[in-house]
């Protein structure tokens, strides 16, 4: 029996009704994928740390004051300072983890060398940083130095806290290997271009410091890297 238009419309209508639905699952897909993604990267809905957070309490800081001046024009240092206890003879030990107090991050760290471009190697997973094991430990003299991802294989790195939300005077704590932890404090956070960075970020020696990098900006595909880098410099907490 041949079609009538009647028929023939109505399935037109139909075909036009299942096409239109399909489109509308796959926006709403859309939608909840973009809506994970933000709230994923946002937010601290979904925990991706990948250490313990430490059961430890940071040293008190010790003000700066400014000296006022005495009766004769002299200035008055006030009460002395405690003298800085030295150093215990401890082995080196590598860390394990930092924690970045007050924004709820604690992060993995494994040892790094040298990749084959001369460069300090990085890690491939998203959350876990790397220690340059030819720098210094944290508990010995000179540069220690970690970095980490801020974003990597479209996840959002967990040292993305370097440019958003790390402030100086914020507080870290790097646990080692042996247990024991040791605790900076944010002193300086700068941005450079890739190929301008200051000799000083990498240098081995010099003062005792924690130097925490990240990358920031679009990646070029070009350069196989992105074009900025943050560093944030640490000094020991006494």
């Amino acid at each position: 029996m041949p079609k009538t238009e009647d028929t023939e419309r109505e399935e037109r209508r139909k075909k036009n009704r299942r096409f239109n639905t399909v489109l509308y699952i796959v926006a709403a897909l859309l939608i909840l994928t973009g809506v994970f993604i933000i709230l994923r990267d946002q937010t601290g809905l979904f925990n991706r740390n990948t250490a313990e957070i430490p059961d430890v309490t940071f040293p008190p800081l010790i003000p700066r004051t400014t000296p006022t001046p005495g009766p004769s024009g002299t200035y008055d240092p006030g009460p002395t300072a405690a003298p800085t206890p030295e150093p215990t003879e401890e082995a080196p030990s590598p860390p394990v983890s930092i924690y970045f107090e007050g924004h709820n991050i604690a992060v993995a760290v494994v040892p790094v060398g040298i990749n084959d471009k001369g460069e300090m190697d990085t890690v491939p997973v998203y959350n876990i940083a790397g220690w340059y094991e030819l720098g210094a430990a944290p508990n010995s003299p000179g540069n220690c130095i970690i970095a980490g991802h801020n974003r990597y294989h479209g996840q959002k790195g967990l040292f993305s806290i370097l440019h958003k939300g790390l402030e100086i005077g914020d507080r870290v704590c790097v646990t080692m290997e042996n247990g024991n932890c040791v605790f900076y404090e944010v002193e300086s956070i700068q941005q450079y271009r890739y190929d301008a960075v200051p000799a000083s970020v990498m240098e081995q020696g010099g003062e005792t410091r924690l130097t925490l990098i990240t990358c920031l900006g679009d990646f070029d595909y070009d350069l196989q890297m992105s074009k900025t880098r943050v560093v944030a410099i640490c000094k020991p907490i006494q």
